[in-house]
């Protein structure tokens, strides 16, 4: 089983300089800051929120790819908006959980993620999807390069090892994330 930072810096080997990033708040942002390609969408402070930013990406830039990066925590509290992306199914967007079964960043506590089973849950939704509990990063890095390269909208949970890289924080505030965001996707235009 891999750690989070590490499944964060083998997703760089699968992007393009056109992917668009949108990462859950605490350590996976500062993870993808620390490790792919800047500008990116960074949530601060925003519990629950990266799927319906990605989504709303997603829908509006449909000819970017859009991929979502958030932790187990981050994702049971944004339920309702992951049940709304599988209404719309945009199939250029892409759901990574990474999964430690704890709100890692503020401070450890457990989450209730080791009581939802996610097959049956995303089998509900109909949308395309892999669970795994892989060990090796080359069945990892398989695994993500299907994930990234589908056609369609799909969902990727991978159950990782608790650890964190001690990185340097997001130095940018909200509103600056969001002009660099907003600069970059309107060069990419």
């Amino acid at each position: 089983m891999m750690k989070g930072y590490e499944i964060i810096s083998a997703l760089s080997n699968h992007l393009s300089e056109n992917d668009i990033i949108v990462s859950s708040n605490g350590n996976i942002s500062r993870e993808a800051y620390n490790l792919l390609p800047k500008p990116q969408v960074y949530l601060r402070g925003s519990m629950g929120l990266p799927i319906p930013v990605g989504l709303g990406l997603a829908l509006a830039n449909p000819n970017k790819r859009i991929t979502v990066i958030t932790g187990d925590g981050n994702f049971l509290m944004g339920l309702g908006s992951a049940t709304t992306a599988a209404f719309y199914k945009p199939k250029n967007l892409k759901i990574l959980i990474l999964d430690n079964l704890k709100y890692y960043t503020t401070g450890g506590q457990k989450t209730v993620s080791s009581v939802i089973d996610y097959v049956k849950f995303l089998e509900s939704l109909c949308i395309e999807y892999k669970c795994s509990k892989r060990a090796s990063q080359d069945e990892i890095e398989q695994d993500l390069s299907e994930f990234i390269n589908s056609e369609v909208f799909s969902v990727l949970h991978l159950t990782i090892k608790e650890g964190k890289k001690d990185l340097m924080n997001i130095p940018d505030q909200p509103e600056e994330i969001t002009e660099k965001m907003i600069l970059r996707l309107t060069k990419l235009a």
